[in-house]
């Protein structure tokens, strides 16, 4: 009956009054529609959704290793895990994960999320914008008003209008126009002359930056080289405002992007930090051969980069991680699915991702054992098992903070190897694992400094905490020591060196 009554409080109530409800009642609200959710999935069509077993509860390690990397992006030091492994606190969780959002740390975590969705690479002003944005919390509406409105997203693809309208489109509406561009695509929902049409709001209103239909054009909607007028995208029954062309053309974009009866942008972005917590349906790790496969550049897609007009190939369904935020298959239950109730909950946080982190770590379903993240079709109430991100694995090894790196460091480095992406396209970052990665653990440079002897010696407890954020069990132990005695010199640095090479240290659990 308390579970229902707490479902049901917010629909009582009203979204308006959500913002109001303490972090566990907004938490709550989440798990009672993923548990009901997956349970739906779970039972055969037409029977009455049965009881299933959920995950069970993890241990105090694992969800202190898991909240670290994720919220905070850096593995637990020792001397907080063994307060938080000792403490007999029952709210000790909910005071970790807490503090965990309002670190430097976590902000540093939560610029890099923005800076993949608008594909940051060398402006340093955006960079020191949103950097402090992430800092201060800022809402997502006004992160997307600076980026798009006030023309940095266009700067930053050199005014290559087609560039600017198709990675915004997808990264802030979940919109994928990619095939779009070239030919009407019968499984896309937006045809050329759209494609065409939203291109033309990313202009700068010179008489040479007009768009023009490609002379190939052979739809009855237009003539080959007539120039098309700016319009926004049709994404619901509403009909988008007009955009008259003139200097706040963009910001009239932004505008309409962020304006809340379409809660496209709240969605999205929900369900992105959703996954940056618990991962989403068909997003796998990549399983390479020989190493990470190189990301093709825009130039490398299209054959003309400035108003592309043919394309080598659609890009847009082959990319092996970028998700289709919009698409889920609904819920046939009455009740409302856990794509609009996330929608809803970040809506009613101001937009701010932190607050919104801090509730999805409140649920019962983060606290949950990792799963196999080869589920697909519906959001299941437990994080997926799934590898450590770049910047956490570098960080652990390299004295050089990724944070200190450019946002694209050059193809030779090691984060690029590890999953960092090239910011061409939004989204774009991976985690393979591949034979190269396991040759980096195993022999390189950085793994040689990374366990090289400290000036004191290092017990073997304070190396399994330092690495795993767990205590050591018996059977650890005794191996341990048994190599102690019979290395004595080279014992710490054959430890560390065994731990980082492991399944556990490799993936969050």
């Amino acid at each position: 009956m308390k579970r229902q009554l707490l479902f049901c409080l917010p629909l009582l109530l009203g979204p308006s009054l959500l913002a109001d409800i303490v972090p566990e009642t907004a938490a709550a609200y989440i798990d009672t529609a993923l548990e009901r959710e997956y349970a739906a999935a779970q039972t055969p069509r037409g029977m009455r959704p049965l009881p299933v077993n959920l995950p069970p509860e993890a241990d105090d390690a694992t969800f202190l290793r898991r909240a670290c990397i994720d919220l905070a992006g850096r593995l637990p030091k020792p001397e907080e895990a063994k307060i938080f492994l000792t403490s007999a606190s029952p709210i000790k969780r909910a005071v970790l994960t807490d503090a965990l959002v309002k670190e430097p740390a976590a902000a540093e975590a939560r610029f890099r999320m923005l800076a993949e969705t608008f594909r940051v690479k060398d402006d340093a002003a955006v960079i020191t914008w949103l950097r402090q944005a992430a800092l201060d919390d800022r809402p997502y509406d006004q992160i997307i008003t600076y980026m798009v409105g006030e023309g940095h997203m266009s700067r930053r693809d050199k005014g290559n209008a087609f560039r600017t309208a198709v990675e915004t489109a997808y990264a802030v509406v979940g919109e994928d126009m990619h095939c779009s561009q070239c030919h009407d695509n019968a499984y896309n929902d937006h045809v050329q002359m759209e494609a065409y049409q939203f291109a033309a709001c990313f202009t700068a209103n010179d008489e040479g930056d007009n768009i023009r239909l490609p002379s190939t054009y052979w739809y009855r909607d237009g003539k080959p080289g007539e120039q098309v007028k700016p319009k926004l995208l049709r994404l619901s029954r509403e009909v988008p405002p007009s955009v008259k062309s003139g200097k706040d053309q963009r910001m009239l974009v932004a505008q309409w992007l962020t304006k809340e009866s379409s809660r496209r942008f709240v969605f999205v972005e929900a369900l992105r930090v959703w996954s940056s917590l618990f991962g989403m349906p068909g997003q796998n790790v990549d399983h390479t051969i020989g190493g990470s496969d190189p990301v093709p550049s825009w130039e490398e897609v299209h054959e003309n980069s400035d108003i592309p007009v043919t394309f080598r190939k659609c890009y847009g369904a082959q990319h092996p991680n970028r998700v289709p935020w919009v698409g889920l298959e609904p819920s046939s239950l009455k009740a409302p699915n856990v794509e609009v109730v996330l929608a809803d909950v970040f809506r009613h946080c101001g937009y701010r991702i932190g607050v919104f982190q801090r509730i999805l770590a409140r649920t019962r379903a983060y606290g949950r054992m990792g799963v196999d993240p080869h589920r697909s079709g519906y959001m299941v109430p437990a994080p997926h098992i799934r590898r450590l991100p770049a910047e956490v694995i570098w960080d652990a090894l390299s004295p050089e903070k990724s944070s200190q790196l450019p946002q694209v460091p050059p193809l030779e480095h090691p984060l690029r190897m590890l999953g960092r992406g090239t910011r061409e396209w939004s989204d774009e970052s991976i985690t393979p694992i591949s034979h190269e990665l396991a040759c980096f653990m195993m022999n390189s440079a950085d793994m040689e400094l990374a366990v090289a002897p400290g000036p004191a010696d290092r017990s073997t407890e304070d190396l399994f905490l330092s690495i795993l954020g767990r205590y050591p069990n018996g059977l650890e132990k005794a191996i341990a020591q048994q190599h102690r005695n019979e290395a004595p010199q080279t014992a710490d640095a054959d430890i560390a060196w065994a731990l980082l090479n492991t399944r556990e240290f490799m993936f969050r659990p």
